[in-house]
């Protein structure tokens, strides 16, 4: 699933209103973008500083050893739930927020990655669920998967436009909309695709 769905689903699961919930609500945004923020800070040091052409970042350096380890911590259940259990039990609900919000996160990463699965489970095991669906893959239909997920975001974005009526929310929640097609805009360009 893509980045700016997780962020979605998590505030408007877990997120609410108010200048009471600000610091609550930032750590949940960030508990959501915590799995994914490997890849930005690979994508970012390979394509961006490296100049490594896309097709190497995704088929290849995604793929190292040393960007694999990051992602498994990154995308481990155990860690977060082991967080979430400690936050919990000294009564750290900030803490707590941001390791629910990453475990929803991968909740709904777990059915929906192939080739590109994370070990969810590590340190326990460096198993990887390959589900027969992919958010992205064409051959594991990606593109059904893309539809529903560009569905649930638009239901998202309208659930939480409601919610949050603040200009400053209403501002992040369409430039969330603008990127479902701003990023495959630019994949469709990196790739020369018509």
């Amino acid at each position: 699933m893509n980045t700016p769905t997780h962020l979605l689903i998590s505030a408007a699961v877990l997120a609410r209103p108010g200048e009471q919930h600000r610091s609550r609500n930032g750590a949940i945004l960030i508990g959501a973008l915590l799995p994914d923020l490997s890849i930005f800070v690979m994508f970012f040091w390979s394509r961006i500083l490296m100049g490594q052409p896309e097709e190497l970042v995704w088929r290849e350096i995604y793929f190292t050893p040393f960007w694999q380890g990051i992602g498994m911590v990154a995308n481990s259940a155990p860690v977060y739930a082991l967080i979430g259990l400690v936050a919990w039990w000294r009564h750290w609900p900030i803490v707590l927020a941001l390791a629910l919000s990453a475990l929803l996160h991968l909740a709904f990463d777990f059915p929906l990655h192939h080739d590109d699965a994370h070990a969810h489970f590590w340190p326990l095991t460096t198993w990887r669920f390959e589900s027969p669906l992919s958010y992205w893959d064409p051959d594991h239909f990606g593109l059904w998967v893309a539809g529903a997920e560009l569905v649930l975001a638009i239901i998202l974005i309208v659930v939480l436009w409601q919610r949050f009526p603040r200009r400053v929310r209403r501002a992040a929640l369409m430039l969330a909309f603008f990127a479902y097609f701003a990023v495959p805009a630019y994949f469709i360009w990196q790739l020369g695709l018509p």
